[in-house]
């Protein structure tokens, strides 16, 4: 595969540093100047820089730029590559971060929930009115795993437009997707195991890894391409990997969608090196062009990936219904399914599958998958035009999540203490990585409505990041 423009530059500026162009502890050239050398845009040599840092090449100075680190790491490109135990500082962090921007007073740029305008709250009461009226025994019966065969055939009928052939059996109803990885995870691995993950990633997996006391290791991803392949088959080249954990479509938080040519060689990888694939589609749904990659499931020539995914983000946040197709993998995750949760709500599938019936479902994402994709126009152009020069976002094609790259010298959990203190929350770039990766990153949830009070908070935000700034914006 080629490598990506940004990646060519952090080789480039590495090959400086390690033939002593760039002397240990001195100033590289500013993320303007370089752009202005090679001609490319300061987004590009922002993701190069990143690259670098992660490597642990170059630092970041506040105020002051890019710097070489007094100690340069042995000479492979991907030296960061290695087994992390979690030691629980993540969910530490996480629990303060999350539970401080709950308020309801704080705009919620900071959680993946969309607000309830974009979910189809109406048709839900009114399905769920139903139920209670004419089928009250739905309430007291339990829907055994793998679930109520209704939804099971819904959603079968769904996964059509991914490219899987699937019959109701084949699916297992989860108590939603983060459920359905920790179920995945504790199927084919165990204590001690190294999962490779997405970096950024999900914080959620970060904490489901930690849980089950396994070790990650973080594998670069960008907002264009994805993770990075070449990156995952050096890590597999040196260390005993078990299971990778990927979103090919509208990654979190990136919002990176793999094309063909990246999934088919993910599963030549998956087969040559026999680790299993958890494919995270949550987001699969949202995409703004209405049309779907292939799910890696699909083309699964040895039945070991295993498709989790979920309603959390397009129907009902907090009925918690997911599912997952595990292949042969399938008995003991329902076996392990049924000892810790028995069953899902019954009342919840029934309303959901009712909903899917009536083809209610995808004129709800026709209409919310425009309107997303309006707030990201809105949103994008905010930024550029409040924010401080330096500042760049990533370009989804479908879900709702924007990962921001801020200049070197601002701080984003700073920016985020700040943030707070007037009532606006955002999720800053430390929660997505292991290794204290992306201080000047973080992500924004643009599934709010837009009016006065949503603008506003964007240029408040942006103010913010200003003020952080030596000579302003």
């Amino acid at each position: 595969m080629e490598h990506p423009l940004y990646e060519k530059i952090a080789n480039q500026v590495e090959r400086q540093v390690r033939d002593g162009i760039f002397l240990s502890g001195k100033k590289i050239p500013s993320v303007r100047k370089l752009s202005k050398q090679l001609n490319i845009s300061v987004a590009t040599v922002l993701q190069a820089y990143s690259l670098l840092e992660d490597r642990g090449i170059i630092k970041a100075r506040p105020q002051k730029g890019y710097f070489v680190q007094d100690h340069i790491p042995s000479s492979s490109p991907h030296n960061m590559l290695k087994p992390i135990e979690n030691d629980g500082s993540i969910h530490a962090l996480l629990h303060r971060l999350l539970h401080a921007s709950q308020g309801a007073d704080i705009v919620q740029f900071a959680a993946a929930i969309p607000q309830s305008p974009f979910l189809p709250i109406r048709q839900l009461q009114r399905s769920v009115g139903r139920l209670m009226r004419l089928e009250p025994e739905i309430c007291a019966a339990y829907a055994f795993t793998p679930g109520s065969l209704s939804l099971r055939r819904q959603i079968a009928i769904r996964m059509l437009d991914t490219g899987c052939q699937l019959q109701p059996d084949d699916i297992t109803i989860t108590m939603g997707c983060q459920n359905g990885l920790m179920l995945s995870l504790q199927a084919i691995a165990k204590a001690g195991d190294t999962i490779a993950i997405e970096s950024p990633t999900y914080h959620g997996v970060l904490q489901v890894i930690e849980v089950l006391q396994m070790k990650a290791i973080e594998i670069p991803c960008d907002s264009r391409h994805g993770i990075n392949l070449n990156a995952l088959e050096q890590a597999l080249q040196q260390w005993p990997i078990k299971a990778c954990i990927v979103t090919p479509d509208n990654q979190n938080p990136t919002g990176a969608t793999l094309n063909h040519t990246a999934r088919q060689h993910l599963l030549t990888l998956a087969d040559k090196h026999q680790f299993t694939l958890i494919e995270d589609d949550v987001y699969g749904e949202l995409n703004y062009n209405n049309r779907r990659e292939h799910a890696l499931k699909a083309d699964d020539q040895t039945n070991s990936v295993i498709y989790c995914s979920s309603f959390s983000k397009s129907i009902a946040p907090g009925f918690r219904v997911g599912w997952l197709v595990a292949g042969k993998h399938q008995a003991q995750i329902e076996h392990l399914a049924y000892i810790q949760s028995l069953a899902v709500p019954t009342l919840t599938q029934t309303a959901i599958a009712n909903f899917l019936e009536n083809g209610a479902y995808d004129r709800h994402l026709r209409r919310t998958r425009a309107a997303y994709h309006d707030n990201l126009i809105r949103y994008q152009a905010t930024i550029k035009q409040h924010f401080p020069i330096g500042t760049s976002t990533s370009t989804p094609t479908g879900g709702f999540l924007l990962w921001v790259t801020l200049p070197p010298d601002i701080n984003a959990m700073t920016l985020h203490t700040q943030a707070l203190s007037i009532g606006i929350g955002m999720l800053p770039g430390l929660a997505f990585s292991l290794t204290g990766q992306y201080p000047h990153h973080f992500r924004l949830n643009y599934a709010l409505t837009w009016n006065t009070s949503t603008h506003e908070a964007l240029k408040q935000l942006g103010k913010l990041a200003c003020q952080q700034v030596q000579n302003g914006c």
